[in-house]
């Protein structure tokens, strides 16, 4: 009979429970020591190790082992995340740090209690600078912040919000769109109903959606994710015409499956200093990873287009950035979904890595009629024997069109009478015939 491992089976409060305790335990160790040595200063002992608690010690089915086991935090790495984390739960743990410095009057954990926590010997020390520095996995991941920002000895190790929101089992907190994070949060009214395709597209839209349900059963539970590569993600790119519904559906699918989703600003994410790019997208997709999140990108032609001929170094850095892009998303658990308007415009050898591709073509004209229905508010005060299948037929507009239509029509509407009617419907597609520059049908 072949031997199995058995699953931990710490509840997520389980685990939580003797990670704390890990802490509580190694905080009266280094206390002792301090009290044991001359002056209250740390012992240095060579060759004894720091005596650290196994990593076993976080074991379990919750979000912390989790983040651990996906960022291979050390030992030293895991006891400082819990040091970290600890003040959330209990406050008491930040006036427990002030033992472990010579700084009077510093609550929380600063970079000397840290270091002070997880090292006895020199080079325990020396291996702690890094692990705390801006390049260390803990602060380069995005997993701790510094408050205040800087290089301030009192400044305090936090857990990234969004981070510590879900260790903790509380709603995500959602991160600001800034440089550090440059992606905003993709929400909608919309349900799977409301998505208006042809057969074969509404039918990989189900699969898609079915892939992230049954994703867990598959990669995890029947060892697709341990026995072959880059099978833990789901790349999907979606193609058609602007105003099609391809934005939208992403974020119905998020909807539907109970997932947060971002729209990634790819033009935010160039930066003038060589690093900053990496490490921008590092954070999102580590942010997207903890969270089970999807990220989409727009116009995903602009970075994953046919590849730049290398003729200066700013060109053999464009494609750098491309090329780790191109990794993170190979290497990403969860769903990542590309939007363009042209396919013929992403490059074919991108193409290949990609799942599942939906194309979102312009509605004809029973698609528009349903498109019509659906754009009319239940509370619009629609004038009888307005004829939504002759406008359906008459005039070929996306969806987004005909909802801007109705949006202009029902303006327009407002300043009369108050009733929307055929004049009303018509001027406003006449004024989406006018932005796009086109001649309306006669």
């Amino acid at each position: 009979m072949t031997a199995t491992t058995e699953a931990p089976t710490r509840t997520p409060v389980d685990e939580l429970r003797a990670a704390l305790e890990t802490l509580d335990a190694m905080l009266c160790l280094r206390a002792e020591e301090r009290c044991a040595s001359p002056g209250g200063h740390r012992l240095t002992v060579e060759g004894f190790g720091e005596q650290l608690p196994d990593l076993d010690r976080y074991d379990g089915l919750g979000p912390l082992a989790a983040t651990i086991a996906a960022a291979g935090l050390t030992a030293a790495e895991a006891l400082v995340l819990v040091a970290a984390l600890a003040p959330e739960v209990d406050e008491r743990f930040a006036a427990r740090y002030t033992a472990l410095t010579d700084r009077p009057g510093v609550t929380g954990l600063t970079c000397e209690v840290a270091r002070t926590l997880v090292a006895r010997s020199l080079g325990g020390r020396l291996d702690a600078n890094l692990t705390l520095s801006a390049h260390g996995t803990l602060r380069a991941a995005g997993l701790l912040v510094l408050d205040p920002p800087g290089d301030d000895p009192t400044s305090v190790l936090r857990v990234e919000p969004g981070l510590a929101a879900w260790l903790l089992g509380l709603p995500p907190a959602e991160p600001a769109v800034s440089a550090d994070f440059p992606a905003t949060p993709l929400r909608t009214v919309h349900t799977l109903d409301d998505v208006v395709l042809p057969a074969r597209a509404r039918a990989r839209v189900a699969d898609l959606r079915a892939r992230i349900a049954h994703r867990d059963l598959v990669v995890e539970e029947w060892g697709f994710g341990r026995h072959h590569d880059n099978t833990a993600g789901l790349v999907a790119l979606f193609h058609g015409p602007p105003g099609t519904g391809k934005t939208m559906t992403a974020a119905v699918i998020a909807a539907a499956t109970g997932r947060p989703a971002y729209v990634v600003d790819l033009s935010a994410l160039v930066s003038k200093y060589i690093g900053e790019t990496e490490k921008s997208l590092a954070r999102i997709f580590d942010r997207a990873a903890r969270e089970r999140s999807i990220l989409v990108f727009d116009e995903a032609d602009a970075v994953f287009g046919t590849r730049t001929e290398v003729s200066d170094a700013h060109d053999r850095y464009a494609n750098q950035e491309v090329s780790y892009l191109l990794s993170r998303i190979e290497e990403h658990p969860g769903m990542v979904i590309l939007t363009t308007n042209l396919l013929g415009n992403i490059d074919a050898a991108f193409r290949r890595r990609i799942h599942v591709v939906v194309e979102f073509p312009m509605p004809g004209p029973a698609e528009r009629e349903r498109l019509w229905l659906g754009a009319l508010p239940p509370e619009l005060p629609l004038a009888e024997g307005v004829d939504l299948v002759d406008l359906a037929e008459r005039y070929s507009l996306s969806g987004a069109q005909i909802r801007d239509a109705v949006l202009e029509a029902a303006y327009l509407a407002a300043a009369g009478d108050r009733v929307v009617r055929a004049e009303e419907l018509v001027a406003g597609v006449r004024r989406q015939y006018d932005k796009a520059g086109k001649t309306v049908p006669a």
